[in-house]
């Protein structure tokens, strides 16, 4: 029985190019990402700064304490002489505030809810991230198995040139359809050195999405997607994707600002003690001092600028809430759109899937019929040619189906980084 050549092409994955490579696997070029990746690396600096900025906000509820030392030397003229000058002081003072109108409790809170901020715009990185790299990915499993796609046409189509050329030599037919077959072959040859170029580039748009600068020598893995699940809870799935939590956050963040601005509305209370040396005897006597106090002050006229900064500080939390409701609406959306696109490309490749396997058979079967005389060259020729561009269309919605998946995944800003972080 004839071979089968271009489903033994398509479902070879690593093939002859993974004998002389060291091929990526899917967990590979995750580990590779995460330490090499420069928007991962800038990401992760960004959520230790805002953490660093909620201890920073956190200080107003610890005291303050200073030191302060001082010494001075000089001479004054007096008569016919110069008198020295000196003395020195030192001074250890502590700071504490008693009230603030809640502006402490205010500022530590937004500066927490900040920080949830970041680490969910941390989350949608990973996720777009990941993306980005299981696309490259995909492109170079394509790329290799469409060379492999491309060399079984061309030798196909050399076959075919030389059958033509048998039938044209023993009069059976015409010199149209050597030339058709000819340029077919060149067709072919073309497509196979085109495809070596594509997985040239894909190489080195893998690289990229790791974070490296040399390209990379292949990727194992196949064009798979899983069948995807009963869509029950969209409205459920919208309320877990890092757009909607950080919607959500930062209407709680412009209240705890609003809560910041009204604490200048308060008395600010706030102690002091402090203790010293003080030498005023040419650093022969050094008397000692202390104080402790209480302040506290209040504003009574700013000109308007503190009841503006308040109405202001409302708007914003009107601006939150309707950003949150459009954004909430926005992601439905999305979310309905890439699971249909998920849904449609997953079912599109099983239907091409099948109509490959049935050019295959008609192949097989017009080429006995036409070695046979009982085809025409032309009705031949269209299965032929139907076989090659099936084969080409099934290796490319193979390879949509299996975007849509991903693409699925980062709408739900799900990664597998995120998976493996939680877990530890």
């Amino acid at each position: 029985m004839k071979k089968i050549w271009i489903l033994t092409a398509m479902l070879a994955a690593a093939g002859t190019y993974g004998q002389t490579n060291t091929l990526l696997t899917w967990e590979q070029c995750l580990e590779k990402a995460k330490a090499h990746n420069p928007d991962l690396v800038s990401a992760r600096a960004a959520i230790r700064e805002l953490e660093y900025g909620v201890t920073s906000a956190s200080s107003g509820f610890l005291p303050s304490i200073s030191a302060r030392a001082s010494g001075t030397y000089g001479q004054n003229e007096n008569s016919d002489d110069w008198s020295d000058t000196k003395n020195s002081s030192g001074t250890l003072s502590l700071d504490q505030d008693l009230f603030s109108g809640g502006g402490n409790v205010a500022r530590r809170g937004r500066a927490l809810a900040q920080l949830e901020i970041g680490k969910e715009q941390y989350r949608k990185i990973l996720s777009d991230v990941e993306f980005a790299l299981r696309s490259a990915y995909l492109d170079v499993i394509y790329a290799q198995e469409l060379i492999k796609l491309t060399e079984q046409i061309e030798e196909r189509r050399a076959a075919n040139v030389r059958l033509i050329q048998l039938r044209f030599d023993g009069g059976r037919e015409n010199a149209g359809s050597l030339a058709r077959t000819k340029a077919q072959y060149s067709q072919a040859a073309y497509e196979s050195k085109e495809a070596q170029r594509e997985l040239v580039y894909a190489l080195r748009n893998l690289a990229a999405a790791i974070g490296l600068m040399k390209p990379v020598d292949g990727a194992a893995g196949d064009l798979s997607a899983l069948s995807p699940e009963e869509l029950a809870d969209l409205e459920g799935l919208m309320k877990q994707t890092p757009d909607y939590a950080i919607a959500v956050t930062q209407v709680e963040a412009a209240g705890q600002g609003l809560k910041v601005t009204r604490s200048s509305r308060f008395p600010q209370v706030s102690f002091s003690a402090s203790a010293g040396l003080g030498d005023g005897s040419g650093f022969e006597r050094y008397d000692a001092n202390w104080r402790i106090g209480l302040s506290a002050s209040v504003p009574l006229f700013t000109g308007g600028q503190l009841r503006s900064d308040i109405a202001a500080a409302k708007e914003q939390i009107i601006q939150t809430e309707m950003d949150l409701i459009d954004t909430g609406n926005s992601l439905m959306v999305t979310l309905q759109q890439r699971w249909n696109d998920y849904v449609n490309a997953v079912e599109n490749e099983a239907v091409q899937n099948e109509l490959f396997r049935a050019e295959q058979l008609r192949a097989e079967i017009s080429t006995a019929k036409y070695k046979q005389g009982l085809l025409s060259y032309e009705d031949w020729d269209t299965i032929e040619s139907n076989l090659i561009t099936q084969g080409k269309t099934h290796l490319q919605r193979r390879r949509a189906a299996a975007r849509a998946e991903a693409g699925w995944k980062n709408a739900l800003g799900l990664s597998v980084w995120q998976t493996i972080e939680k877990g530890e």
